[in-house]
């Protein structure tokens, strides 16, 4: 597997874990936008779990890009997120979906924004939601207070540091459904820093 060197000159690695089903219509941009980050210390790393429309096709187009890239049955979307959280070496994490992207400077945003607070653990933000008419529709996270009932934080926006997962676990996949919402409950009653980013 080819892999990319990245610039040593930005302070935090930060790795990017796209987990794919069947996604042939969106995951080139998914892709594309990850790649085109002007931040350029990330590593990437796709999990797919073993599309059969093409999926895989478009992936491996972009292989000398990857870090680390997977093609096989699983158990579900959060047992292919904890196989990408435990390759990935970077000191933050953050997790795109195959039919969501990034604005250019997102990664660069985060990682300002991890280096302005020092405390922080956990950075998330607010996410754009486009529908098929070109409709935008702009989510701001609600009160962190909230997340005992519902789930107030879009998962795409939250970058975690990796030694906040080696602590603290990862997702737990008897929750089939809900267990983005339980890893952010658990982090939150262990105190772990949430930092709320302005920019989208």
């Amino acid at each position: 597997m080819e892999t990319v060197q990245n610039s040593n000159r930005d302070g935090y690695k930060v790795s990017i874990i796209t987990v794919s089903y069947n996604s042939v219509k969106t995951i080139e941009q998914t892709i594309q936008s990850v790649l085109r980050q002007s931040y350029k210390n990330i590593e990437y790393i796709i999990i797919d779990g073993a599309s059969t429309d093409g999926t895989q096709q478009v992936i491996e187009k972009y292989i000398g890009y990857l870090e680390y890239y997977i093609s096989e049955e699983d158990n579900g979307l959060y047992y292919a997120m904890n196989k990408g959280i435990k390759k990935a070496t970077g000191n933050i994490i953050g997790i795109i979906n195959s039919d969501d992207w990034y604005a250019d400077d997102s990664i660069q945003n985060i990682v300002q924004c991890f280096e302005l607070n020092q405390d922080a653990d956990l950075v998330y933000g607010k996410v754009v939601i486009v529908n098929e008419y070109d409709q935008k529709k702009i989510n701001v996270p609600q009160p962190l207070d909230n997340i005992r009932w519902t789930l107030p934080i879009d998962h795409p926006s939250v970058f975690v540091k990796k030694s906040i997962y080696e602590k603290y676990g990862v997702f737990d996949t008897q929750y089939r459904i809900a267990s983005d919402r339980e890893l952010l409950l658990r982090f939150y009653l262990n105190n772990v820093r949430f930092v709320y980013i302005t920019l989208l």
